[in-house]
């Protein structure tokens, strides 16, 4: 039962006849870990944690730097040269202290993100590289975790939500590269970009909690510029490592 500060809390929230005192009930039982506190991240856990959900772990391991302020909105100037994580705990328990924000410096790779799966409902992507995608795409198919995924270029952005077993994967969709070249050139982010891919992850995993429709099975592709929204549906590919798994 939700306590009348609770109430008080998520009233808009429990108005929905979507969600109510029931849906709010469940988001507040959910426990998440989300890789990455960058423009993806600061939007995508900004929004979790004001929704009300249980538990969110989010993992990074860099610091706050000027180039970042344009699209990361969990940081400010006096935040610079500071561990993202540090900041982010702070700044998200100041917004929600009943959400139990847990926060890790920690590079990700296939051994290290073992640690932090625990228990979790939910696996969100908010990376700026292709391998770390895939790496959490592989890692939520491997301990049927749902994920989410989003990737963002310019003014365009796309989405995917994975149930395993049930839905296409990242992999299905999206040629796992050989290797990453570190060399490459930063991509060109719209800030606004960032941020609207990133609340789309936080409203998938809302959404898929509440048993509303999610986009597994479909990939949504963002056009700002033109200001369109596409979604193609997306099948499971035989060939993939995740078809054999179900």
């Amino acid at each position: 039962m939700l306590n009348e500060k609770e109430f008080e809390r998520y009233s808009r929230q429990i108005l929905s006849e979507s969600i109510g005192e029931e849906g709010q009930q469940k988001l507040s039982k959910i426990k998440i870990l989300q890789i990455g506190t960058g423009g993806l991240g600061s939007p995508c856990a900004l929004y979790l944690t004001a929704a009300g959900i249980g538990e969110l772990r989010i993992i990074d391991n860099d610091t706050v730097s000027v180039s970042n302020l344009q699209r990361q909105i969990l940081y400010s100037e006096a935040d610079v040269g500071q561990e993202k994580v540090k900041v982010a705990k702070e700044r998200l328990s100041s917004l929600n202290s009943s959400v139990n924000i847990k926060a890790y410096k920690d590079y990700v790779d296939d051994e290290s993100i073992k640690k932090y799966i625990n228990d979790i409902d939910f696996l969100i992507d908010c990376s700026d590289n292709m391998k770390t995608k895939f790496l959490v795409n592989r890692t939520g198919i491997q301990n049927n975790i749902r994920t989410v995924i989003a990737g963002i270029k310019d003014f365009y952005g796309q989405i995917l939500t994975i149930n395993p077993k049930e839905s296409a994967c990242y992999q299905c969709v999206f040629s796992e590269p050989e290797e990453e070249d570190d060399s490459e050139s930063p991509l060109p982010v719209i800030g606004v970009t960032a941020g609207v891919l990133g609340t789309l992850e936080a409203l998938e995993v809302i959404k898929t909690v509440l048993g509303l429709p999610n986009l597994e099975n479909q990939l949504l592709m963002v056009n700002l510029l033109n200001m369109t929204f596409n979604k193609i549906k997306v099948i499971k590919d035989e060939n993939c490592f995740c078809y054999c798994m179900e």
